[in-house]
């Protein structure tokens, strides 16, 4: 079962930048929210958001939705990124694969960026890691044409697993390129951490073949 998202502690919004999901329906209208035609990307598991604030700082011309479920990490989310004054970015508390499955329209996002998911290393727990065969089929049925899905992973058990299941999506997805140096490859909290503490980092692109 898919776990339905949850509202903002206290029942109140702390910034503009939140989504109250009790005071709108899905799925979410990109032009009513942003107040723009832009194309729309979304980052499931966003923590501390370093990875939007990036992003919005540096592309303007995109806007980006940031979704966490952690209540610890979204408050922080928060606190920075309202600080940033970045009109382009919204956060929503919320389980990512509820997102993917009612809060977003088919074929209405350019990207899908998930970094450095929790793999749950415990057996019992695998259940809850967010990389399964449905989140393909969600990640497809919300991308445009052409659209791209974007992971890392440090851990390598989990970067195996989550390897087996985009390979068994190929019928959907087709890996491109993505060098280290490229300019749309940005920090995350998790990367930098990992990276000081020298592990080995597994980044990929993947471009939606065609519309499901």
């Amino acid at each position: 079962m898919i776990a339905s998202v949850q509202p903002p502690e206290g029942g109140q919004l702390l910034s503009p930048l939140e989504i109250d999901p009790t005071q709108v329906d899905p799925p979410l209208d990109w032009a009513g929210l942003f107040g723009n035609e832009q194309p729309v990307e979304v980052e499931l598991g966003c923590g501390k958001g370093m990875f939007l604030r990036e992003a919005a700082r540096l592309h303007p011309d995109v806007n980006y939705l940031g979704v966490e479920r952690a209540s610890k990490y979204y408050r922080v989310a928060v606190s920075r990124l309202t600080k940033t004054g970045s009109t382009n970015l919204r956060l929503m508390r919320a389980d990512g694969l509820d997102v993917l499955d009612r809060w977003i329209a088919p074929g209405s996002i350019a990207r899908l960026h998930i970094y450095f998911p929790d793999p749950w290393p415990k057996k019992r727990h695998h259940k809850r890691r967010i990389f399964r065969p449905e989140l393909m089929e969600l990640a497809a049925r919300c991308l445009v044409p052409g659209g791209e899905f974007c992971v890392a992973t440090d851990h390598g058990d989990y970067g195996t697993l989550i390897r087996e299941i985009l390979a068994a999506s190929m019928d959907l997805f087709e890996p491109r390129a993505w060098p280290e140096d490229a300019p749309d490859r940005l920090p995350t909290n998790y990367a930098l951490k990992w990276e000081r503490a020298g592990r080995a980092l597994w980044w990929a692109r993947y471009r939606l073949r065609s519309a499901p």
